[in-house]
């Protein structure tokens, strides 16, 4: 007689799929697996965000306009590189500070902000114009963020290697029992259920440790960029089979 191999399986229904749908009858095998996809990047994208106060309204518009002017002119020479470039939003208004001793706001100037996009295709000359963007004054110079055009089909490609590893590891699995693997009963993608007190992102019942970045502002928000890395790409599945006797297996499955 076919013993069961169950593995994970609490990791592949969820209680209310538990009780709402049953498992195969008979034999089975439930197993989940996670692969990685790396891409290489089609482009990378700069965000950068600039804030001025000033004594008045005019001289805040003023120092606005004359960053975005010289934002233009220092892109012009980088427009082949650009997959696209847009100005995201433009703000100006009253700016204001709470005054403990008073106990209210004060207005103390007048704010002009914006934001702006890039998207750089030309990679090779990603870093200098990374460079030359750090020379302006900005509150705020993301590091460039590596893109792939196509992501849905880049995820695909980690699904379909996520599959065939969980397909393999019952293949084992049944293999060992002296069985083999049937009809596909289910396939779940992104399985997120709790095994013995377990969920992703938890080793042992704790969280695992996250991995801390400690830096000043100026590190963080002004750091030199990188060279281009490979964009990855992360899937989980979870599939289920029915077990079979396999003939040539001679004495069948074993009992426990």
């Amino acid at each position: 007689m076919i013993r069961f191999i169950v593995l994970s399986a609490a990791l592949l229904l969820p209680p209310i799929a538990i009780q709402a749908a049953s498992l195969p009858d008979g034999p089975y095998v439930s197993t989940s697996a996670s692969a990685i996809e790396e891409v290489d990047p089609d482009y990378a994208v700069i965000d950068l965000r600039f804030r001025v106060v000033e004594p008045s309204p005019d001289e805040a518009r003023a120092t606005t306009n004359r960053a975005q002017q010289r934002l233009i002119g220092l892109l012009e020479p980088f427009q082949d590189a650009l997959r696209d470039h847009r100005l995201e939003s433009m703000q100006f208004g009253e700016e204001y500070e709470f005054d403990r001793e008073r106990q209210k706001r004060l207005r103390v100037g007048y704010f002009g902000a914006f934001s702006f996009r890039l998207e750089v295709d030309d990679l090779d000359a990603l870093g200098k114009l990374h460079y030359q963007l750090a020379g302006l004054e900005w509150n705020s110079l993301g590091n460039p963020a590596f893109k792939v055009a196509d992501e849905e089909a880049a995820q695909d490609l980690a699904r379909r290697r996520a599959l065939e590893k969980a397909g393999q590891q019952a293949r084992v699995l049944a293999e060992a029992q002296g069985a083999r693997l049937g009809a596909v009963w289910g396939i779940m993608f992104e399985p997120m259920h709790d095994l013995a007190g377990r969920s992703p992102g938890l080793i042992g019942g704790s969280r695992a440790p996250q991995a801390e970045m400690r830096m000043s502002m100026a590190e963080s928000e002004f750091a030199l960029p990188v060279e281009p890395r490979p964009v990855r790409f992360e899937a989980t599945v979870g599939v289920v089979f029915a077990l079979e006797t396999d003939p040539e297996s001679g004495s069948g499955s074993r009992e426990d």
